[in-house]
């Protein structure tokens, strides 16, 4: 008996379409979709909010005062003239720090929302392509919600993305990928509308303008976005139908964007690569890269960018990656040939597809694009420009988009066309990407949990990157700022020991010994800082300040003055300078300098502190008072400032007030001797002889042989005597 045996091609399409219906049970609607995206996000993020500022955060935030003010950005050139090239990143953060100063949580609410509005744009610029004419009819069509979804939740939850997520001043690259998105998804939005053929041909004009609008301030926020435009022309010819000579006029703007970078380049007086560079100068290891060796480095970094996000374990914050100066080493030429045969599959499938009319090998064209994505946007940072730091993770984070793509729509092709050998394949397909998302989830919140604490992970960087000096430079740093001397002059010396001219090493072990009296040696080290660099600011004022302290007032005017030469508004600097002026004497010299150290830096207390004691001095006790009070204000927790408002106060009449002031400030150091001193002289002046007697015998009780407070004792016993008081 014979039976009729459908042929392969219609066991197929029956198998994709019981797949896709699976599909669509598993994850739901689109709405579905966008709610688990932003749930996930928020959860494998969700331990990021107090993670403090580290490595270059410090630099471009903290110790930037260009973000302290929003008008910098509007009311004057300030902002654009800071990094002409960032102009939108370094906006972001000076409303961040309008909002909340320096306040991390308000940094990291910001990173994460761009990261996850990110993974939603990933989604939609994935379901306006299935929409297109080729991708429509394609075999894939079926299942572009969980090609969609996936892509987009893979790329919000791989640990690959940390760096430029957590780490809060490479929001530059998020933001950037984010206005990189939003225009591509206006223009593809754009052009559905015109294929159409339903609405007027002015009716999505709008949307075309707004794209352009994306493209300026993706431009505007980091330089890896001149590719948009090339992207945007590839797209174009990929997946929609229509003669070159017609698609030349909406083009053609799209390509004049590519001026926008260049041209605000042009007065930087920097090499290419510098301008391009992630890290601070400062910590930069100073070596020179050829164009040829960095490009020969790059086939390695590349494969290593791929091996990365394939399988994502021994993440580096900074690598300690080796320089290739041949092609024919094999770790360059495998690399090449890896690289080769990827760029290769691209166009392969790209002509596959292109042969088929019918659209029915559309699918390939997909995969074809992802990977031309990914090597187009890491074109910038991975090609001939030499760039000091070969390797960041973080250069990754646009890159991922096509990768990530190409593979799930991949995958899904692969199990598409098993489908109708192993109907086991269409219906565990979905369970193992979702348990995929979810280990990657699982790594990124591990991930995350070391950025938490700068220590952590600076020796995670040491453990993985053990001679590299700047990796121990950094971890000195931490101990430093947490009080452990010991550790960080062993992190530091290590660090000199492996790159002898690392001078922010020589600067911050100079200053350790300076505090430890150890001046000689502070002095030669800050010596040989400025030696080797003669430009650097802190060299020449942490030496003025060794100066100081040795009584040598000429040749620390002279650092001083030397440091404010380098950079005109550092206003540590200037309130150093006006230190030695006020020992000195010439008061009117150390209030101009003061006066110059708070308009660099409006929230600079000691500042404010310092100026009130010359105004003192002057005789101006309500500037005086003006001053110590808006030092309070700004750091209420001041105690040199609460006790010489007390003072003021005192001599100006208002005991009331400077009781207040030596009570708060007892409140902070309840074991100050001198301000017990002076409480109890302020108790004396109104008369309340008892609360005077307990201040002074406090005063004894810290310092026994303190002859002033047994003289006050004295008096105050002497007056109660005489007033019939008893003790």
């Amino acid at each position: 008996m014979e039976h009729d045996v459908p042929g392969n091609g219609e066991l197929r399409m029956k198998a994709v379409s019981c797949g896709a219906r699976g599909d669509r049970r598993l994850l739901g609607k689109p709405i579905t979709h966008l709610l688990l995206i932003v749930v996930l996000g928020f959860i494998v993020y969700s331990n990021t909010f107090h993670a403090p500022f580290v490595f270059d955060d410090e630099r471009q935030i903290v110790e930037n005062p260009v973000i302290r003010d929003v008008a910098n950005f509007f009311s004057n050139s300030t902002g654009y003239d800071y990094n002409p090239r960032r102009f939108i990143g370094y906006l972001t953060l000076a409303l961040n720090y309008k909002l909340g100063g320096m306040d991390v949580t308000g940094y990291h609410i910001f990173n994460v929302s761009v990261h996850i509005v990110n993974a939603l744009l990933v989604y939609a610029l994935l379901s306006l392509t299935f929409k297109t004419e080729y991708m429509k009819r394609s075999s894939l069509s079926s299942s572009s919600g969980l090609i969609s979804f996936f892509t987009a939740a893979l790329f919000l939850a791989h640990p690959l993305q940390t760096e430029a997520v957590t780490y809060i001043v490479q929001r530059l690259t998020s933001l950037s990928t984010m206005f990189y998105l939003t225009a591509l998804c206006l223009y593809v939005k754009w052009r559905l509308l015109r294929e159409s053929g339903r609405p007027k041909v002015g009716k999505g004009l709008p949307l075309y303008i707004l794209s352009l609008g994306s493209i300026v301030l993706a431009m505007k926020t980091k330089e890896n976005a001149f590719t948009l435009p090339f992207i945007l022309v590839l797209y174009e010819f990929f997946f929609f139908r229509m003669p070159a000579r017609k698609r030349l006029p909406f083009l053609l703007p799209i390509l004049l964007t590519l001026l926008i970078v260049p041209l605000s380049m042009v007065n930087l007086g920097k090499p290419l690569g510098e301008t391009l560079s992630d890290v601070s100068q400062v910590t930069r290891a100073q070596t020179e890269v050829s164009r040829w060796d960095y490009l020969l480095t790059q086939f390695r970094v590349i494969m290593t960018y791929i091996r990365l996000l394939i399988l994502p374990i021994k993440q580096n914050l900074d690598y300690d990656y080796p320089v290739y100066r041949s092609f024919f080493m094999p770790p360059v030429f495998l690399s090449f040939l890896a690289l080769l045969a990827l760029f290769g599959l691209g166009v392969f499938l790209f002509q596959r597809s292109s042969r088929d009319n019918s659209g029915k090998r559309a699918e390939f064209r997909l995969i074809s694009f992802g990977i031309f994505w990914f090597f187009l946007t890491l074109s910038v940072e991975s090609s001939v420009i030499p760039i000091a730091d070969v390797i960041f993770e973080h250069r990754l984070y646009l890159p991922s988009v096509g990768f990530i793509g190409a593979s799930v729509a991949g995958l899904t092709l692969v199990r598409d066309r098993m489908a109708y050998k192993k109907t086991l394949i269409a219906a565990a397909f979905v369970p193992l990407m979702a348990a995929i998302v979810l280990l990657l989830g699982w790594a990124t919140f591990s991930r995350n949990a070391l950025w938490n604490d700068a220590r952590t992970l600076w020796q995670d960087v040491v453990n993985k990157s053990p001679s590299k000096a700047r990796a121990h430079y950094n971890l000195g740093r931490v101990y430093e700022v947490k009080g452990d001397s010991e550790e960080a002059v062993r992190q530091y010396e290590i660090a000199l020991g492996l790159e002898p001219a690392l001078v922010p090493a020589l600067v911050n072990l100079g200053n350790i010994y300076g505090s430890q009296q150890r001046a000689e040696e502070a002095m030669s080290l800050f010596r040989r800082a400025t030696e080797l660099d003669p430009d650097d600011v802190l060299a020449h004022s942490n030496l003025g300040v060794v100066y100081a302290k040795k009584g040598w007032s000429t040749e620390a005017v002279s650092e001083f003055k030397a440091a404010l030469r380098i950079r005109p508004g550092d206003a540590a600097a200037h309130n150093n300078l006006a230190n030695v002026y006020s020992d000195s004497g010439y008061l009117d010299d150390a209030v101009r300098e003061y006066v110059a150290a708070i308009n660099a830096k409006p929230d600079f207390s000691e500042a404010y502190n310092n100026l009130g004691l010359v105004y003192a001095r002057q005789g101006l006790l309500g500037a005086a008072a003006r001053a110590f009070e808006m030092a309070i204000h700004l750091q209420p927790g001041f105690f040199e400032a609460h006790s010489n408002l007390g003072k003021v106060y005192l001599k100006q009449g208002n005991a009331e007030g400077a009781t207040q002031e030596y009570l708060t400030a007892l409140g902070l150091r309840p074991e100050d001797a001198e301000a017990h001193a002076n409480l109890g002289v302020a108790y004396l002046s109104q008369e309340r002889l008892g609360d005077a007697l307990k201040e002074f015998q406090a005063v004894l009780n810290i310092v026994p042989g303190d002859d002033n407070a047994r003289h006050y004792l004295e008096i105050i016993e002497k007056r109660m005597r005489e007033r019939g008081y008893s003790k």
